[in-house]
């Protein structure tokens, strides 16, 4: 697996909603703020040619807490099934993953709503140990850190 960036600068485009809701993580309201500046896209390659798509909005931002649990398991040596539903905006796929002792058994498996890119990418599983799978999400999150702290000023530690 690898993470594949492709980042694009705007000018920022209205205040941040005042509706967010208070019980968001200093790293989730930051994420928050981030999208007036840039849209981020994030390509997460699987096996050969195959790479699903992540928005930082909706995915990111949804999908945080799911994200954030499945990383802290791995690292915590959790043992057991979960899954990490993307779901907002036309994604509507699923990452479902098995946490062992040998590492992660991931699949990926398209909902029936699925978008055009990754709808085009067949379902499948593949295995990787547990150093790939935070890592992969780690440097995620390590460039979304440092996009905050250019675009925002704010120094924010990882969420895990």
């Amino acid at each position: 697996m690898e993470t594949i960036f492709n980042i694009k600068y705007k000018n920022p485009i209205g205040d941040i909603d005042n509706d967010i809701d208070d019980e968001l993580t200093h790293f989730q309201y930051a994420l928050e703020e981030l999208r007036r500046y840039v849209d981020c896209e994030f390509f997460i390659k699987l096996k050969g040619t195959y790479k699903i798509n992540i928005d930082l909005y909706p995915d990111i931002t949804v999908c945080y807490e799911e994200i954030v649990k499945s990383i802290k398991r791995v690292k915590n040596n959790w043992t057991g099934k979960d899954d990490i539903w993307f779901c907002e905006q036309g994604s509507d796929f699923y990452f479902y993953y098995d946490i062992n002792d040998k590492g992660v058994e991931l699949e990926y498996k398209k909902g029936p709503d699925v978008g055009i890119y990754n709808g085009k990418i067949p379902d499948m599983k593949l295995s990787i140990s547990k150093i790939e799978y935070v890592q992969v999400w780690e440097t995620l999150f390590e460039k979304l850190s440092m996009l905050i702290e250019e675009k925002l000023n704010k120094k924010i530690n990882l969420p895990f």
